[in-house]
């Protein structure tokens, strides 16, 4: 089940490219807010690992994110910045599929706590 749920999560950027349905609903359709804590690091990374474009975008979505409360994710030279927009501060990783790993899981943890609180 979490192997599918990471699959589910990292196809977020496409879905939504593709489809008429925001990052929430797809969200929801893949178990948010109940699922997300079935979601690992170890699983996205691998799903990502799959399907290596799927991280070119949502490395493209990460860069764009600048809300309160959200995660963003830039690159500084040979290091990953996953940086948190509500001062609760960053992680820096070198790895390219580990930092995208890592700012998806915080990504999409966010949005679905704001799930699980608007219910």
């Amino acid at each position: 089940m979490t192997t599918e749920l990471a699959e589910q999560v990292t196809e977020v950027p496409r879905q939504y490219e593709s489809g008429q349905k925001s990052t929430a609903r797809l969200l929801k359709d893949a178990g948010f807010p109940e699922l997300r804590g079935a979601l690992s690091v170890e699983d996205v990374e691998q799903a990502l690992a799959e399907d290596p474009g799927l991280a070119a975008l949502w490395f493209k979505r990460g860069s764009d994110q600048r809300f309160a409360g959200g995660w963003g994710i830039e690159c500084e030279g040979d290091e990953y910045r996953i940086r948190s927009f509500d001062g609760a501060g960053s992680v820096i990783v070198h790895d390219r599929l580990r930092a995208c790993a890592e700012f998806v899981v915080r990504y999409v943890m966010f949005i679905g706590d704001v799930q699980a609180r608007t219910r």
